[in-house]
Formats: structure tokens, C-alpha cells, sequence
């Protein structure tokens, strides 16, 4: 089944779901995925209600590519353009385009950033919003939540999801392929994702629903057999990158989490752009996820190389607080917050050593090794080191082992620092 066929199962089914029990709603109702869509976003906004004050929310680039042919087409009572020099996802961001703002419709044209400023501000102002992607470089466009840098912290927050998409693959396609490049790493880090949430639910029973699971992997597999032709270009082969990254969001909508599209790949990001060990890193946000899946497989394959025995689990493994207060400056005290209760409390360790093989097995079933996902993305014109993102090599263990700290999550990453390995 490919991504289409999965989307038109899902977008407007709220049953409850027969593999796992629970509904699975999910917004948005409307997609438009094609070349030349944006020319319907007037047809599209028209059909979702009588809005009187629709702001555009853009950067500079965004605005040329896109922007200005959306403004000249629709009825824009405002449009607010950042700077996209330096521009994240952070409390300054947000006061930007939240102060004296004045509407009740947001379109967000734009990249990820721009998502994520726009989904929490049109939260915290209970008001909705419409995504018009113009990479196909995260899987963010229609996530309910909104990954921020929060004074120097990386934290998910509550946000909205769009009311309606409206992506205009011949734009998508002609964005700078580093962007492109963006999107595989953050599609290739679904891998370790889905690893750390089967590996939960087998040591402490967390929620999963394999349907779920089917449709990342689906939506993966789809992404990895058409690495050539998304790395030319292809129109029709970025269009199926586009559409892996929405049923990425939609994973998380349904879950309500970011749990099927995040695990210890994206706390490796998150450690970098919290800025702790490596300053002012402009990598973007799924060439850093690529290179951490490399990095994640890398340590779980070598961990899981060798049994385990009584004998491994460490007598007084070092405390968060200790860890934290130590390495993390001035972000410490939020970080204990955020890793209170810690989520290995939950590992009880006799369950561990009955599941290891288990876990093994999970691994060579699910995981590429290191080599492979090296390979794939190399072949796809995607940063593969962390020399090619303007990251320290010397530093990798220390982004290995403490990157867990980032994110209150049980991961296998996490479980590790149990462990004398």
C-alpha cells in the first residue's frame, strides 16, 4: 500500500482502532498535494469558514517563493516576513509574531521553523492555522505539538495541527536540496524511532498500536526504494517524500505524542541545538536526525553484540541530578525537572535480562546497521558524519550518553546507563 492509499484510510477516520482500540483522530481533513496547488488555497481557505482576518506567517525566502503569489491570490489582512538569518523556533520568535498580532486564521508558508512558530502561536491564541509547506524537509507540517527552544531548553510543547495542507509539489521540488537532504534524515531516523517504542512496550507495557507502526515503516520503505530519484529531483519522487513526512505527523496525532517519530536519533538533534557542548550549530534539524541514527545504531548494535548477566547492570549508576548539574549549566535545574520521575524506573531489571534476547532479536529484525544507514544516506546527497554538520567528532560519546537526558522518554539509549557497557 502506498503513502496515498494510507492517507485517504486515515484522514477522516475517528473509529476506534481495531488493532490497538483507541480513535485515532486526526486533522487535517483536507490535503492538496500536487503541482501548481497552491493556486487552490483561496478555494480551500473559502471552504473552511468566513475569515475576516487571515495573517500570513513567512520568512523572507519563503515569501518569494511562495508568499508573494499566496498574497497576490488570497485576501491577507496581514503578512508578517522574518528574518530568516539565525531564525529558530524560540520564545523571541514567538513574541515576534505574536505581538499586537490581530487574526483569526494564520497560514504558515514556510519550512519547519515557520510551522512550529505559527502551530504554538495559533494555540496559545485558540485560533487555527494552514500549513503551506514549501520543502519537503520534516514531518512536522501536521504535528500537534511543537518542538522549541525554550530559553536554551529543548522542549515539545501542546500546539494546534493545520486545518488544511495545501503543498504545491513543483515549489517543494525546487527548494534548495539541503532541505530535501533534511527531510531523509529526519524519514531515515524512523528507524531507531520505531525501535525505541517497540523496545518500551516489551520491557514496561507502554501503549503501541502496530498500525501505527505499519504505516511509519510503510511510509519509510516507500522514502529509502526511491533515494535516486528523490536525489534528482524527481517531481513525483519528492511528492512521496512529502507525503511519508505528513504520515509521520499524522503518527504522532494519532498517538498524541511525538513517540512513533522520535526516539534517541532526535535526542542526539535536540542535545545539539540546545547548544550545551557544540555553539551555534545551523545544521537543520534532519541532518543532524540522519547522522544521530547512524550514531544510535552504532551503540545498539555493539551493546547488544553480548549477553547479559546481573554482573552488567552498574551497583550505583551516577544520578541525573549529579549529571546534569555537572554538564549542563545553567539548564540543569529545568532538566531535572523534566527528567522527574526518571523513566527507568520503570525498566525493572529482571524483566530486562528475560527480554534480552527479545531485544536482540527486535534489533536484527528492524535496525540497518551503521554501515547501511551511511549508505543511504550518502546515496542520497544527505550529511553522513558529524564532521559534515559542523560537530566536534571528538565529542561523540559524550552526545551518545548524554543526549538521554534531553527528553523525559524511556528509549534503549536511556536503559544503557543501567548497564557497565
Amino acid at each position: 500500500m502506498n503513502n496515498r492509499e494510507f492517507l485517504g484510510k486515515i484522514e477522516k477516520n475517528n473509529t476506534p482502532c481495531p488493532i490497538c482500540g483507541r480513535a485515532h483522530t486526526v486533522f487535517p481533513d483536507n490535503i492538496v498535494m500536487n503541482a501548481g496547488a497552491l493556486e487552490e488555497l483561496p478555494s480551500v481557505i473559502a471552504e473552511l469558514g468566513d475569515f475576516k482576518k487571515i495573517v500570513m506567517v513567512c520568512d523572507y525566502n519563503t515569501y518569494e517563493v511562495a508568499g508573494k503569489r499566496a498574497e497576490d491570490i488570497c485576501n491577507f489582512s496581514t503578512v508578517i516576513r522574518l528574518n530568516p538569518v539565525g531564525l529558530h523556533p524560540t520564545e523571541k520568535a514567538v513574541a515576534t509574531v505574536d505581538t499586537g498580532l490581530d487574526a483569526d486564521l494564520l497560514v504558515a508558508v514556510g519550512s519547519g521553523t515557520i510551522h512550529d512558530i505559527t502551530r504554538y502561536v495559533a494555540f496559545t491564541r485558540g485560533i487555527n492555522f494552514v500549513s503551506v509547506p514549501t520543502a519537503a524537509s520534516v514531518d512536522g507540517y501536521v504535528s500537534n505539538v511543537a518542538v522549541m527552544t525554550w530559553c536554551g531548553t529543548k522542549k515539545t510543547l501542546p500546539a494546534v495541527p493545520p486545518i488544511a495542507m495545501v503543498a504545491d509539489t513543483n515549489i517543494i521540488a525546487k527548494a534548495p536540496y539541503e532541505l530535501t537532504a533534511s527531510g531523509i534524515g529526519d524519514m531515515i531516523g524512523k528507524y531507531t524511532a520505531l525501535f525505541d517504542w517497540r523496545y518500551a512496550n516489551m520491557i514496561t507495557g507502554e501503549y503501541i498500536c502496530d498500525r501505527i507502526i505499519d504505516m511509519e515503516e510503510a511510509a519509510l520503505k516507500e522514502v529509502v526504494d526511491n533515494l535516486e530519484a528523490i536525489k534528482a529531483q524527481d517531481v513525483a519522487a519528492i511528492e512521496a517524500l512529502m507525503y511519508a513526512l505528513v504520515l509521520s505527523g499524522l503518527a504522532m496525532q494519532m498517538v498524541g505524542n511525538s513517540r512513533p517519530a522520535s526516539g534517541a536519533e532526535h535526542h542526539i538533534s535536540h542535545f545539539i541545538e540546545m547548544g550545551v557542548m557544540v555553539k551555534d550549530n545551523e545544521a537543520y534539524h534532519g541532518e543532524k536526525v540522519g547522522v544521530a541514527t547512524a550514531l544510535v545504531v552504532e551503540r545498539y548494535f555493539d551493546v547488544l553484540s553480548k549477553s547479559l548477566s546481573e554482573n552488567d547492570f552498574l551497583k550505583a549508576p551516577e544520578s541525573n541530578e549529579s549529571v546534569l548539574k555537572a554538564r549542563f549549566g545553567e539548564l540543569a535545574d529545568e532538566l531535572i525537572k523534566e527528567n522527574t520521575p526518571d523513566p527507568l524506573l520503570k525498566v525493572d531489571k529482571k524483566v530486562l535480562l528475560e527480554k534480552w534476547s527479545d531485544i536482540q532479536k527486535l534489533a536484527n529484525d528492524t535496525l540497518p546497521t551503521a554501515k547501511k544507514v551511511r549508505e543511504y544516506l550518502a546515496s542520497s546527497g544527505c550529511s553522513v558524519t558529524l564532521s559534515d554538520i559542523k560537530v566536534d567528532e571528538a565529542i561523540k560519546y559524550d552526545l551518545v550518553n548524554l543526549s538521554p537526558l534531553v527528553r523525559n522518554r524511556l528509549t534503549f539509549m536511556r536503559t544503557i546507563r543501567l548497564l557497565n557497557r
